[in-house]
């Protein structure tokens, strides 16, 4: 009765700091059971997990050999320390500080949605929002050209999408910049111009010395950490609380009453505490997860030998404690999973871009990738549909976004589902015997793959947009050697799309000339003069910074170095260089300085002559949506889900959404009755009774 008693007590001042709620009679039920078990594992020592419950659906057997031993796996993906709810990134060898971390990873630029904003109308596909990056991070190319900060978003599928972050512990930085190159192909001759990203080697450094064994945390804004559910909340205002209640009020009761409690009871109390309390608080989910002894531990060096260290904060030295996990725990780990079995390199398939190559040998059964899934349960081909105004032709254009050529779909189901993963993303299409890896689900509950949701029908995941529950495992079909190439077959649909984008491709007319803007390898700009003979292409022109004053002496217009940095750029014309490659150049420029569109009539324009503008001030840029992803016809297809990995209860008949014919508008479509207007967010609504609704959303 004593020790129920001071249960009760703590739980209740626990409560209190909590919720300021009651819940009296779960917390009598809970307590109990709490006390029952704790004095059950004394008895018998120890305390066997429960029996799983049989899954309804069956999968493949488990693959062996998914993680290599100590001296070759260098990245896993694993159970993050931050809670239970989230996959993180741990390294598996030390790195040095600036060191890279795994392979270069690729970005695949996102049109269907604005940086920080769903597509208007859609709940369906909104779980996007925690697995993109603002385009600006990885250099992707602008979607305003006066404005370089207007970048849209980028999908970093690795280390990008699953890294995690501790607000004052990052030590990595997280993929940033990007290369554009298009591996050869050039859109006056190659069908396959277009439908993979041109943007790759997205690098991650480590930002300190880390050990093997680390989770890697990156730093990607406080706005963020409390819209993961259920992720441990490490914003400093929740530590502090944690710390007050630890200080104040637990630390205090389990001093006054440690005569009343065996061990076995402090730590059945702190377990219910910290990890079993049945209300959720962000503040929290940042007590120590550690043993209650080893807790005491710290307390009394830090509190009663005076160790005023971070003034005493036991949340953060348990945070800076916990995120090791060792090499054998990795190498074991059932929900531990190598990335680096494959690697990126240019493939030997032509028209495909880059590839996937296997990093070492990998026995057949191995899992060379596993990847969670980002899920779109109804409305997948709506949400990616993207509309070009005057871009390449006359009027609009459609067609869908580039990220569904990385994505899964079934020929008889709407759901589409897009892997991040370890360059699994990478991985090429090869039919029939000619595959060596083959997508299934995993047979087994992972942190990111819940087997229950195998029996919900696209409803459920049209609805389930706040957390990952489903996975992949890229199993090897056969035996791998170091340097194949790895294959997956993308199934019949894909290669009969394919094949019939390849018979119907032409080049677009004039792209014999095209650059891109990387592409133009000189010392210098061109003067007008020069580009009368020797233009650019027309995909491709000068920007400036406008940055200027009035020489006193002169009464010219004379450059003058920005004082902050800007991602505005104005439109000019170089019309004298000077200097030498060995000095350096400088350029006198005409500045265009009024705020309207390119091309606008001439009478609207306002133009001032600048001299001696700085090399770093003048630019080569490409003008929006001119790169190839943009091409008009570019081809666009799923890989397909194979039949015999195909969850019967997803089979919710064909999508049959078709994109609008170019030419006409989705409101235009809409207005015969096609569509629901306001599905995409345009402020129409069919009855004043969805008014309202929206309005109240």
């Amino acid at each position: 009765q004593g020790s129920i008693s001071s249960l009760l007590s703590i739980v209740f001042h626990t409560m209190i700091m909590m919720t300021r709620s009651t819940l009296a009679f779960l917390l009598l039920t809970s307590v109990a059971t709490t006390a029952k078990v704790a004095d059950q594992c004394a008895e018998e020592g120890a305390c066997a997990p429960a029996e799983q419950e049989p899954e309804t659906w069956s999968v493949q057997e488990d693959g062996s050999g998914s993680n290599p031993g100590p001296e070759q796996c260098h990245l896993y993906m694993a159970p993050s320390t931050l809670g239970v709810a989230n996959m993180g990134m741990y390294t598996g060898v030390d790195l040095k500080d600036q060191e890279v971390v795994n392979f270069p990873e690729i970005v695949v630029p996102l049109l269907f949605r604005e940086w920080g904003q769903h597509t208007p109308g859609f709940d369906d596909g909104s779980l996007w929002e925690r697995y993109i990056w603002e385009g600006s991070v990885t250099d992707l190319e602008t979607y305003e050209e006066t404005d370089t900060e207007v970048s849209k978003a980028g999908f970093i599928p690795g280390i990008g999408c699953t890294i995690n972050a501790v607000m004052d512990m990052n030590n990595i930085d997280s993929t940033h910049g990007s290369t554009y190159d298009t591996a050869g192909l050039h859109r006056s001759k190659d069908p396959g111009s277009g439908a993979f990203t041109p943007y790759h080697s997205s690098i991650t450094n480590a930002a300190e010395d880390v050990p093997a064994g680390a989770e890697l945390f990156a730093g990607y804004g406080a706005e963020w950490i409390p819209e993961i559910p259920g992720a441990q909340i490490t914003l400093d205002k929740q530590l502090d609380i944690a710390d007050d209640f630890l200080n104040d009020e637990y630390i205090p009761f389990v001093q006054e009453h440690a005569d009343e409690m065996s061990d076995d009871m402090k730590q059945a109390l702190w377990e219910f505490a910290s990890k079993d309390f049945p209300v959720y608080s962000q503040a929290m989910t940042n007590l120590p997860r550690h043993p209650w002894s080893e807790v005491e531990d710290v307390i009394k060096t830090k509190l009663e030998q005076g160790d005023d260290d971070e003034e005493v904060s036991i949340t953060r030295h348990f945070i800076r404690k916990q995120h090791m996990r060792t090499l054998e725990w990795l190498r074991t780990h059932p929900n531990s999973y190598c990335q680096d079995h494959i690697r990126p390199d240019i493939s030997t398939i032509p028209q495909a871009g880059r590839g996937a190559f296997a990093n070492r040998d990998l026995p057949e059964g191995t899992v060379v990738g596993y990847a969670p899934l980002i899920h779109i349960g109804k409305d997948g081909r709506k949400v990616l549909h993207i509309q070009y105004d005057n871009v390449y032709q006359p009027g609009k254009r459609h067609q869908h976004d580039l990220v569904i050529n990385y994505s899964f779909f079934h020929k008889n189901s709407t759901m589409i589902l897009t892997p991040y993963g370890g360059m699994v993303n990478y991985i090429n299409h090869a039919a029939g015997e000619k595959a060596n890896v083959k997508v299934r689900f995993p047979n087994k509950e992972l942190v990111a793959h819940k087997p229950e949701w195998l029996n919900n029908d696209p409803e459920f995941f049209h609805n389930a947009f706040e957390k990952i529950g489903l996975s992949f495992e890229y199993v090897a079909l056969r035996d791998i050697k170091e340097g194949e190439e790895v294959f997956m077959d993308y199934g019949p649909e894909w290669e009969a799309a394919w094949e019939e984008h390849v018979q119907n491709w032409k080049p677009l007319a004039g792209s014999e000339d095209y650059l891109h803007s990387t592409q133009i390898d000189e010392p210098f700009l061109r003067t007008q003069a020069e580009q009368t003979a020797n233009p650019y292409p027309s995909t491709v022109q000068t920007m400036c910074l406008a940055s200027y004053t009035t020489d006193e002496e002169t009464g010219d217009y004379v450059f003058t170095p920005m004082l902050r940095e800007t991602t505005y750029r104005w439109y000019c014309d170089v019309i004298e260089r000077h200097g030498s490659e060995e000095e350096g150049y400088t350029y006198d420029v005409d500045l265009r300085i009024d705020e309207g569109e390119q091309p606008a009539s001439e009478a609207d324009q306002e133009w001032v002559h600048v001299k001696n503008f700085a090399p770093d001030s003048v630019f080569l840029m490409d003008r929006v949506f001119s790169n190839d992803w943009h091409l008009p016809g570019a081809f666009r297809q799923p890989i397909a889900i194979p039949d015999d990995v195909m969850p019967p209860a997803w089979e919710n008949g064909p999508d049959t959404y078709v994109l609008p014919e170019d030419g006409t508008t989705v409101d235009e479509e809409e207005d015969e009755g096609e569509y629901d207007e306001d599905d995409y967010g345009d402020g129409y609504y069919d009855d004043e009774e969805e008014m309202e609704l929206a309005e109240e959303y």
